[in-house]
């Protein structure tokens, strides 16, 4: 979708945290802007975050997460899951202002 001519995707988690089947995929991507919300347990949380920072954050804690088991997933080792907690984007809560930022 595009908000005010900034390219945007919307991801919606209802159990914790937003899946990414595929980590090298989504970190090759060119979104500008991420909303994901929450709806766990029936809230209606949103966090918007600009596209080159939430890859970062997510390719360094793949990357961290693959260093403390030693470089193989332990039960799928082919597996290129990751996963984003509320808890890695909260600086980003309702940061709808980025819609209206120059870039």
């Amino acid at each position: 979708m595009t908000i005010n001519d900034k390219t945007a995707a919307v991801q919606v988690a209802a159990q914790g945290g937003w899946m990414i089947a595929d980590i090298d995929k989504m970190t090759a991507m060119s979104v500008g802007i991420y909303v994901l919300v929450d709806l766990t347990d029936g809230r209606r949380d949103f966090y918007v975050v600009p596209g080159d920072e939430l890859r970062a954050g997510v390719r360094a804690r793949h990357e961290g997460f693959m260093a403390s088991v030693g470089g193989v997933r332990p039960r799928n080792p082919d597996s290129r899951h990751t996963t984003i907690y509320p808890a890695n984007v909260e600086t980003f809560r309702d940061r709808w202002s980025l819609f209206g930022q120059k870039t």
